[in-house]
This record gives structure tokens, C-alpha cells and sequence, in this order.
């Protein structure tokens, strides 16, 4: 056991720098995600038919795909790197993981959004019409302003699970915490270390994540008071 949790602790500095990939990760799935899911979602409560259905659309499709196949899908479809007026850029593995876990997030950000902006009573619709306020305005000052507060709740949460599918990544050469712990037990090609391991991985994640869950309670009970 004291040489188990030696090895743990020797390993420690590369899970960590692991971990701090997938935060990254998750940061960069969740930035992307919610400003294009804000974008899809408000498309879905356009005036104009043809924007309100090819925005549910791609609701529909990102919110019914798995994560998993979004990711290796554009992990092989999106090159290694793009030439650009001159210069080559290369495209990283964590990149490709950032925009591919950006995917669901838009699909769910999109259904938050809709459902946030027909909550509002059609009473603040009526006001922002009598002042008169064009759509762009009475969206941008009177909607969006209600309506932010009902998405953080669950936007705290779905972060959390966003941080637990960073994982994924690994399965696309990544190197974050998940793939460290692979290469630690293959160095040490202990098989006591298995379990340890791989538990030690998910104390990183639960200790990271948990207290989103305290934070969402917090944030809903604030809401509704």
C-alpha cells in the first residue's frame, strides 16, 4: 500500500498538469458553446420562419448526437493544420476537443435559451411594443436582461458535466488527466495500481466539480425567492 501511494504521489505533478488541460478544455467547450448556443437559441424566437427552423434544426441534431462521435468526427475531419496567407497554423488535438465539446453545449445552450425567453410573461412583450421598441431593442433591454438569470443554474451544472466529458479527450490523443494515469501505469506495469489509479482520477474530478452542484442549489433558491 506505501508503495501505491508513493507512486500517487510522484505522479501528482502530471495528473495535475492533466487536469489543467481538461479545465482548459472545458473553459474553451463551454465560451464557444454558449455564445453560439445564445445565437441559436434566439434564432428559434425569430420573426422569420426560415431562421426558426433551421435553428431547431441544429438543435435537434446536437442535442440527439453523442458527444463521443462529435468529437472523433471532427477530430479526423479537421487537418492538422491550415495554410494561411503564407503562414501555417497548426490545429492542435486540444483545439479539435474544444470545438468538438463545444457541439452539445450549443444544443443545450439553445434549448436554455428558447425556453428562458418564453418564460418571460407576453405582458413585457406588450410594454416594450407601446414605447415602441423595435425587436432588436426590446430583446437586447427588456427579454435577455430577465432572462440570463433563469440560464445560470443550469449552465453551472451542465459546466460540471462538460468537465467530466473532457475526459473524452484522451480517446483523441490529448494529453490530459485520464491519458497521464494511463502513462503512469504503464511506466510503473503495477496491477495493484489499477484501481488506485483510476480513483485518485475520479477524487480530481469530484473535488473539482462537486461544489458547482452546491452553487446551482445556492443560485436556484436565490432565484425563486
Amino acid at each position: 500500500m506505501g508503495t501505491i501511494l508513493e507512486t500517487l504521489i510522484v505522479w501528482t505533478p502530471a495528473l495535475a498538469e492533466g487536469f489543467l488541460m481538461n479545465i482548459i478544455i472545458s473553459i474553451g467547450a463551454m465560451s464557444i458553446g454558449t455564445v453560439l448556443g445564445m445565437l441559436v437559441g434566439l434564432g428559434r424566437n425569430s420573426t422569420r420562419q426560415w431562421l426558426r427552423r433551421g435553428c431547431w434544426g441544429v438543435t435537434q441534431f446536437l442535442r440527439n448526437t453523442p458527444s463521443l462521435v462529435l468529437l472523433f468526427y471532427l477530430a479526423y475531419m479537421l487537418p492538422y493544420e491550415v495554410h494561411l496567407a503564407g503562414m501555417t497554423i497548426p490545429l492542435p488535438g486540444w483545439l479539435k476537443a474544444v470545438v468538438g465539446l463545444s457541439m452539445p453545449v450549443i444544443g443545450f445552450m439553445s434549448d436554455n435559451v428558447y425556453g428562458a425567453v418564453r418564460n418571460i410573461h407576453a405582458d413585457q412583450w406588450d410594454a416594450a411594443a407601446a414605447l415602441p421598441l423595435s425587436r432588436y431593442q426590446t430583446m437586447s433591454s427588456v427579454i435577455l436582461p430577465q432572462a440570463t438569470p433563469m440560464l445560470l443554474p443550469p449552465w453551472m451544472s451542465y459546466f460540471a458535466v462538460i468537465v467530466m466529458a473532457s475526459s473524452t479527450a484522451s480517446m483523441v490523443g490529448v494529453k490530459e488527466i485520464l491519458s497521464s494515469a494511463t502513462v503512469a501505469m504503464e511506466s510503473v506495469s503495477d496491477p495493484a495500481l489499477i484501481i488506485p489509479m483510476y480513483f485518485y482520477v475520479l477524487c480530481w474530478f469530484f473535488v473539482f466539480c462537486y461544489p458547482f452542484s452546491h452553487i446551482t442549489r445556492w443560485l436556484e433558491k436565490r432565484q425563486w425567492r
